[in-house]
This record gives C-alpha cells, sequence and structure tokens, in this order.
C-alpha cells in the first residue's frame, strides 16, 4: 500500500503487464473505417483517479490510460487526448461534436439520447462520505432532510436528481470540492465512487471524512462514442474481447491494490503511528501553554509602555505565531491522515467489542479535533496571501449566508437582511472575507442556540461621531471619511465584560472544550486588517451582540 501511494504522488507509472491480448479479429468494412478515421478525439474526466486523471504534469493515467494505450496498439489508430476542465464541460463538448469518445461514462438513458456505448470494462463501488458519525445510512433513500454534496453531471447527480424532493442536491465542478464541503460542514455528506473518494481524501489531506457506508449499486463503466459512429463502438467491443482476463486483472491491481493487510499487520508501524499521535497530542498542548504565556508577557509589557509599542509588541507576536503555526501544520498533517487510515481499517478489521471501539472512538475523536487546531493554525498562517480584485460586499453577504442556510433553519433562527442597493464595488478577496462573514454567522447562532434572529445589514457612511470611530481601534479612520459599514447583529446573551478585551487574541475562546479553538475571531481581525478595514464587537442595549465592519471607500467610490 505504502508504495503505490509512493508511486501515485511521484507521478511515476508501474511497469506494463507482460499478460498478452488475444487475436483481433475485423471485417473489412471495420477495417474501412478504421482507415478513414486513424485519430479519434477522447476527453478523460481530469478529476476521477484511479480510473483516470491528469497528474501535475498533465500527464494522463488511470487504468482507462492502460486500456487507451492497448487498443492503440492492437487497432492501429490514436486517441488524441482532448484535456478538459471539469466533467460537465466534457458532456457539453461532446453533444457539440467536439469531442468523438469518452472513456469511462455509465450508461443512462439520458445520455443514451447522445453517446452510443460499448461493453463495460470497469466496475466501480458507490459510496457516501461523511465528517459525522451517520452509522445509520444504508442507501441513497435514507439520505431524507441532507444536504448532499456531487460532482455536477457524474452518474450520482443523475440518480439523485430523481430524488430531490427528498434531500438538497449541492453540485460541485469536481471531487476534491465537494468533498471539501463535506469537511468544512458546509454539506452533510458527498456521494461519490468509493476508489475515487479514497484517492483524494488520501492526497488532499481529509482527515476528518470517512466512508460511512458503500453503497449496494456496482456501477459498470465503458467507452461512450458519438451516435453517427455505430461502426467504433463494434470495434471497441472487439478490441476488449481480445484483452484477456490476467491483463484486466494486472491493470485493476495495478491501480487499485486489493492487499493492504501488511499495511496495518507491521508492529513497527503500529507502534510508530502511536508514538506520533502522542507527541502531535504533547506538542498541541506545548504550543496552547507557550501562547498562553506569551500573551501573558504581552499584556505585562502593554501596561507599561505606550500604545505604538503595544502595537509593535503585538504585531511581532502574531507574526511568531503563524511561522509557528505553518510549521506545525505541515508537520502534523499527513501523520494525521495516515493515522485515520489505520483507525478506519482498524474499525473494520478487528473483532468487534466494547474497548476496541472506545479506543478506536477516541482516535478519531483526538485526529478530529487535531485537524480542527489544524485547519485554524493554517487560515491564521496564510492570513497574508489576499487575492484582490474589484468586487460587491452584497453579493459575499449573499453567498455566505446561502451557505449557513441549513444551520439557522435547524436552529429555528429567523435571518433578516437590510443591504443598500448599489454599493460600490472595492478591492477585496471574496473567499477571505467569505470565510469571515460565514465565521460571524455561525458564532451567533451558536451564542443564540435555538429560537433566535440574525440581522445582517449594509450601507455607504460618513464617520462623524465619535461613536463611530470608537469602532477603529487601529486609528485607520477619521471623521468624514466614507466607508461601507457592514453589521452583523444577533439575539444571543452577548459579550461578557471580563472577555471583551482578549475577544479577538490567538486561541481564546468562550466555547466548551472541544468546540472551539479560538482562532476564528483573530483570523478574521487579521484578515480585515490586511483590507485596511476595521472590526469591533460591541453588546446592543437591547440585548444580544453587533459586530461592526467597515472599508475605506477609495476616491471616487463614494457615489
Amino acid at each position: 500500500m505504502l508504495a503505490f501511494v509512493l508511486v501515485i504522488l511521484s507521478g511515476q507509472s508501474i511497469a506494463e503487464p507482460a499478460a498478452k491480448t488475444s487475436p483481433l479479429s475485423l471485417d473489412p468494412q471495420e477495417q474501412a473505417w478504421l482507415k478513414s478515421h486513424p485519430v479519434i478525439r477522447i476527453a478523460p474526466d481530469p478529476g476521477f483517479a484511479p480510473v483516470e486523471w491528469f497528474n501535475q504534469s498533465g500527464d494522463y493515467q488511470g487504468m482507462t490510460s492502460d486500456y487507451i494505450r492497448i487498443l492503440e496498439k492492437e487497432l492501429g489508430i490514436r486517441f488524441k487526448v482532448v484535456r478538459v476542465k471539469n466533467w460537465k464541460t466534457i458532456l457539453d463538448m461532446v453533444r457539440d461534436g467536439k469531442v468523438d469518445m469518452l472513456t469511462a461514462i455509465a450508461r443512462t438513458p439520458q445520455r443514451e439520447a447522445y453517446l452510443s456505448f460499448s461493453q463495460p470494462y470497469i466496475t466501480i463501488q458507490g459510496a457516501i462520505i461523511s465528517n459525522q458519525d451517520l452509522s445509520q445510512l444504508r442507501s441513497l433513500d435514507d439520505l431524507k432532510g441532507y444536504k448532499v454534496a456531487v460532482v455536477e453531471g457524474y452518474l450520482w447527480d443523475d440518480v439523485l436528481t430523481s430524488l430531490t424532493d427528498k434531500f438538497t442536491i449541492d453540485r460541485f465542478h469536481d471531487l476534491r470540492t465537494a468533498l471539501d464541503s463535506t469537511s468544512r460542514g458546509v454539506t452533510d455528506v458527498t456521494v461519490s465512487a468509493l476508489d475515487s473518494g479514497h484517492f483524494v481524501i488520501r492526497n488532499e489531506g481529509f482527515v476528518d471524512l470517512k466512508v460511512v457506508t458503500t453503497l449496494p449499486q456496482k456501477i459498470e463503466l465503458g467507452f461512450g462514442v458519438r451516435k453517427d459512429w455505430p461502426q467504433l463502438v463494434s470495434v471497441l467491443n472487439k478490441g476488449l474481447a481480445s484483452i484477456n482476463p490476467a491483463l484486466r486483472t494486472t491493470i485493476h491491481d495495478k491501480w487499485i491494490p486489493e492487499d493492504t493487510s501488511h499495511f496495518w499487520n507491521n508492529p513497527i508501524y503500529r507502534y510508530t503511528a502511536l508514538a506520533i499521535l502522542g507527541l502531535l497530542l504533547l506538542g498541541i498542548s506545548v504550543t496552547a501553554v507557550w501562547n498562553r504565556m506569551l500573551n501573558a508577557r504581552v499584556q505585562q509589557r502593554t501596561r507599561e509602555l505606550k500604545s505604538a509599542q503595544a502595537q509593535l509588541i503585538q504585531a511581532e507576536k502574531l507574526e511568531s505565531i503563524g511561522r509557528l503555526a505553518a510549521g506545525v501544520a505541515h508537520e502534523v498533517k499527513n501523520p494525521l491522515a495516515i493515522i485515520q487510515m489505520g483507525a478506519d481499517y482498524l474499525s473494520q478489521e478487528m473483532s468487534a467489542n466494547e474497548t476496541t471501539s472506545a479506543v478506536i472512538n477516541d482516535i478519531d475523536d483526538a485526529v478530529r479535533r487535531a485537524d480542527t487546531v489544524i485547519k485554524g493554525l493554517l487560515d491564521f498562517s496564510r492570513d497574508k496571501e489576499l487575492q484582490l480584485k474589484p468586487g460587491n460586499l452584497n453579493e459575499i453577504i449573499g453567498r455566505s449566508l446561502e451557505l449557513v442556510n441549513h444551520e439557522m433553519r435547524q436552529r429555528n433562527i429567523e435571518v433578516k437582511s437590510d443591504l443598500a442597493g448599489n454599493l460600490p464595488a472595492i478591492n477585496l478577496d471574496d473567499n477571505k472575507l467569505q470565510q469571515v462573514l460565514i465565521n460571524l454567522f455561525m458564532n451567533s447562532a451558536q451564542a443564540m442556540k435555538q429560537d433566535g434572529e440574525l440581522v445582517v445589514s449594509s450601507c455607504m457612511k460618513t464617520l462623524a461621531s465619535k461613536t463611530d470611530l470608537a469602532h477603529d481601534h487601529e486609528n485607520r479612520f477619521k471623521p468624514g471619511d466614507r466607508v461601507l459599514w457592514l453589521e452583523v447583529a444577533d439575539t444571543g446573551p452577548g459579550i461578557r465584560e471580563q472577555d471583551r478585551a482578549r475577544i479577538f487574541d490567538p486561541f481564546y475562546t468562550t466555547k466548551p472544550v472541544g468546540e472551539g479553538t479560538g482562532l476564528g475571531l483573530s483570523v478574521s481581525r487579521n484578515i480585515i486588517n490586511l483590507h485596511h478595514g476595521a472590526i469591533d464587537i460591541q453588546n446592543r442595549p437591547g440585548g444580544g451582540a453587533s459586530v461592526v465592519i467597515m472599508f475605506k471607500l477609495n476616491a471616487g467610490d463614494n457615489k
């Protein structure tokens, strides 16, 4: 298993199988057709590993690539690879006649309208993947009430579309993005091919994701050929029939090895993994203690120095934490993925009893907690990588509210928005600001718990009063400045007086142990600062908390 992972990551290929094909016999009409069509355009799926994909060097890889090379040799033709950015675009191109053949596609009634299909030559199994304990899910019918992520245009999209009255479907351009949405809690589950899900989880380090259940349906993949080329379907079927079972097995095992038992049977590996886990937890504890000691020292110095000196110390502290955060996160993320794979394997292979289940659950909880901290650390350490471009603040607010809509409905929280029209565009990083808004919305929801009200408003404003300028703790604004004003207000319990001075400090949280890392508001403040804006949290006179964010308008943008 380890050797297989190294081969995939390095982009190297395993030696071609030694097994031979059987003799191929084409009739004169088929031979004439091939002679008049020496080049056939194919468009592999760029993100369907290990069936087919393009590696970092742009090389076509996967099981289908081996079959294509064999058929090229046997049929004496050339398959021209057309690289397309996603599966939906591939389907559009084959419908428009810009591609002649698809290399791995399941037969469905919708696709029969514009494609002819060869005999299947690859069989895959579906799976439901989540970061939650959803052991009650056994089939697609059990997904009622859940938010489901799929890749747009995949077979699962076609199958689930007929069941949309039972659950909500979120469609994504590729599997990595779909799984990332489930990892972040935007969707509840992702439905995909089992082997593809494992491949992306391993390569992207989604240690919080696991296969909840495998679906009983077996999906058969074959070649999809343009409707006006029935001769090619006949030729392909004969070509596939000439590939003997031994060679097919060799191709399958090359990309999807079945024997992974030695992965955990080696005692050295088991003890090494447990030692890494222990060191990881120790490192997190030391980091937390070190950070608290540093905060105490900075606070003591702040009382002794002038305001400018205090701000400089704070900046240096945050930069040090960022470097430490990035180093810790990168060092432990890959070992965490290995530990999670091992825990998943043990849960399936070891006999079920109370003791082993408790140990495996403890490992899962520890890995999940560590991964949450690491994601926060990475966000904290990367906050200087802004991608600024003109954007509309109201559009970002709208997208962010859509992503938390499910959470608000579950908690029976009413969302009201009062967004001023015709806001001018400003230079911003929409992904980073969306991260800030989602964090603020989720904080408000968790504070209100149930049956509350979230009010989001935006407008253009001229700073005139001391009350307005009091939100600017960095002294970036002056009276008379025109700003974009964003406010997020809730009906929760508000901020305790003893917490207000430290609410933006890294690793400081008022949430119960295990429910927060204390990085969300710190990261949010850094993002707003990098936009040269200001952020502040105050208690509302009528109860609840109010977060105010201000962005300065450029000259000429105030109309």
